[in-house]
């Protein structure tokens, strides 16, 4: 009876809206079988795999011409005529480069789709090989006088851009070391995002990431059903625990036998980043790589130290956990299932889609109609659905003069509600960017990124959280729902960070990067975040094998930073802050040479107020859970 009761409550909450056909998402099923409407429309970058092969060839063409500028900018004229020459170049680089990207995730077993991305990845070495004499030529003019020159109208447009160029001049090296550096794979000085084109180590760590032969488990009703990475999350937090314990067991057990090559990957990946960074004449990698973004990195010590200050709310959780579900002890497979297991329910994705409109809409009707038009099926924006092949997790992607993209593996849990949120705000960020600035200064630093993700996540939570007469059962699933997004986004991100700080320190120290270290290494800080309550399982210290985030340079620590900036916002703007909203819309416009607590600071937040912010949010939330367990 309560169980019928409690899902019919959360049901509540959710508005149906049938207006696309209906589909059961099935991470097993061929891509074909996928209705349409629920796939991006990728011929708005590029109209099809021809047109990708006739771009490609015109990007190699357009190369070649602006190699003939080599050796000539020594003056506004001709420094404005070869950036210009450049910014036509780069844009249809951008556009064969998301083509090839977005066709590679739809499926990993396409061989069609996995050459084009091959050779989207060779043309932008190319490119990055073939223009960077660019910037060389550039931070070669002495100070006085590339001053001088930007005070024309010549480089008017191109002002801010080279300014951020010349901030890291001191890190730029002889040509004949520049040439060495871009032959090495260099990307510190690129001019792309870092995380667009992958090292050799991180294509190696995705192959063998393919061809691990995942195990089959029984679903809850008994059927056997094939491990995927997409699916992998599903099952880690079924509802029944042998599932969830199969899965995560079966899964871990997997990696197990491929763990000295993940160790390989990994410590390769460590130690090219220390290489790279040290060879542009950084103390440490973590600095080197958060000066891109011009991030100072005492944000991500600060952040690492403040989040070990404020662990006992998480180890109360853990014990709250293990009261509120019955269980003997509390393992790697039971931190996922939702607390109050009657109440989860199904929520498809238009039912995602109607909650999601009304959350935003403290953000106003032009933010909620522009992210609707492309989200509804048909809209071109998003891939919903996980098919046979297709790359796990979710991610959103764009380039100047294009709607964004959103990819989801979309399979009904409310898990894959708040994801979309988060993926959604990305995706705003990118079209407000876009439209409120030239392709030269648009753009945005994963910190601020990570901002406008998880301010969607804390405004559909708020939602949810503030609908009438919400019995106690339903209540404490939501408010599970809020404090597993803080453990996820912001304790397990802090863990990651603090376990990317120590694998690079091994590795700036010389220190052998082995399976066992990274497993001792991982594991003590698993123990160490969730505390007393928590058992190890025979093979948990292996999760790290599997993260793509380590080969992402120094990311993870945003997804924190963003996470307790966005609880703040998003608590302020709901509460009907317009100055705060004012800020928060003006923070996503900024161009990208903001430094990004400078953009932040638009908002009128400081980001140490954030963080305190969210850690108090847990702990309250928690110590409400707690007392309506109490009454149950």
């Amino acid at each position: 009876m309560k169980r019928t009761v409690i899902a019919a409550a959360l049901a509540a909450l959710f508005v149906f809206s049938a207006q696309a056909a209906a589909y059961e998402p099935d991470a097993n099923a061929p891509r074909s079988s996928v209705p349409a409407e629920y796939k991006w429309d990728t011929g708005a970058i590029l109209k099809s795999d021809g047109a990708w092969n006739s771009a490609a060839g015109e990007v190699e063409a357009k190369l070649k011409a602006l190699s003939r500028r080599k050796g000539t900018l020594s003056d506004a004229a001709s420094i404005r005529a070869c950036l210009d020459e450049f910014v036509g170049a780069r844009k249809l680089m951008d556009r064969v480069s998301m083509y090839a990207n977005l066709k590679a995730a739809e499926d990993e077993n396409d061989e069609g789709a996995s050459r084009m991305h091959q050779r989207s990845l060779s043309l932008l070495r190319k490119f990055m090989d073939g223009t960077s004499f660019i910037k060389q030529e550039i931070l070669s003019i002495d100070d006085a006088r590339m001053a001088e020159m930007m005070k024309g109208e010549a480089l008017a447009p191109y002002r801010a851009a080279l300014s951020d160029m010349r901030r890291r001049k001191a890190h730029m090296l002889t040509p004949e070391a520049e040439r060495v550096m871009s032959l090495a794979g260099d990307n510190l000085l690129a001019e792309i995002d870092l995380n667009e084109l992958p090292s050799d180590v991180e294509l190696v760590f995705k192959a063998v990431q393919r061809d691990i032969q995942l195990p089959k488990i029984a679903d809850e009703g008994g059927k056997d059903v094939q491990l995927t990475f997409s699916n992998y999350g599903k099952y880690r937090q079924s509802k029944d625990r042998r599932v969830r314990k199969d899965a995560v067991e079966g899964f871990l057990a997997a990696l197990k036998k491929y763990e000295n090559i993940f160790a390989a990957t990994f410590g390769g990946e460590m130690r090219r980043d220390v290489w790279l960074a040290r060879a542009r004449n950084y103390g440490r990698a973590v600095e080197g790589y958060l000066d891109v973004d011009n991030v100072p990195p005492k944000v991500v010590d600060d952040l690492v130290r403040a989040v070990n200050r404020n662990l006992k709310p998480l180890h109360r959780y853990v014990a709250l956990r293990k009261k509120l579900l019955g269980l003997p002890d509390v393992r790697l497979y039971d931190l996922y299932t939702p607390i109050v297991p009657a109440a989860a329910k199904d929520v498809p994705y238009s039912e995602a889609l109607s909650e999601i409109k009304e959350a935003l809409a403290p953000l106003g009707a032009d933010y909620v109609e522009a992210l609707m038009a492309g989200a509804k099926p048909g809209g071109g924006w998003v891939d919903v659905y996980p098919n046979k092949g297709k790359e796990s997790g979710a991610f959103s992607s764009s380039i100047w003069g294009v709607h964004p993209f959103v990819k989801l593996n979309y399979q009904d849990a409310m898990d894959d509600a708040s994801t979309a949120a988060h993926e959604f705000g990305h995706a705003m960020h990118s079209y407000l960017n876009s439209r409120a600035n030239s392709y030269v200064d648009s753009g945005y630093s994963t910190f601020t990124a990570e901002i406008a993700s998880t301010f969607n996540e804390r405004l559909l939570i708020r939602h949810l959280l503030g609908k009438p007469n919400l019995d106690d059962a339903t209540r404490l699933y939501l408010l599970g729902e809020l404090v597993e997004g803080i453990r996820t986004t912001i304790y397990r991100q802090t863990l990651f960070a603090e376990f990317e700080l120590r694998a690079h320190e091994l590795a700036e120290k010389g220190t052998p990067i082995t399976a066992e270290l990274l497993n001792k290494t991982y594991a003590d800080l698993v123990k160490k975040y969730y505390g007393p309550g928590f058992r190890m399982g025979d093979n948990d210290a292996l999760e790290w094998a599997y993260i793509p985030h380590f080969y992402w340079k120094f990311y993870v620590f945003s997804y924190a930073t963003g996470l307790s900036s966005g609880i703040a916002l998003a608590d302020k703007v709901a509460g009907g802050d317009k100055a705060t909203l004012e800020g928060y819309l003006a923070m996503l416009r900024e161009p990208v040479s903001t430094p990004p607590l400078a953009a932040l600071s638009k908002t009128g937040l400081e980001l140490s107020e954030a963080v305190d912010a969210a850690l108090s949010l847990m702990d309250r939330t928690v110590a409400e859970m707690e007392r309506i367990a109490a009454r149950r």
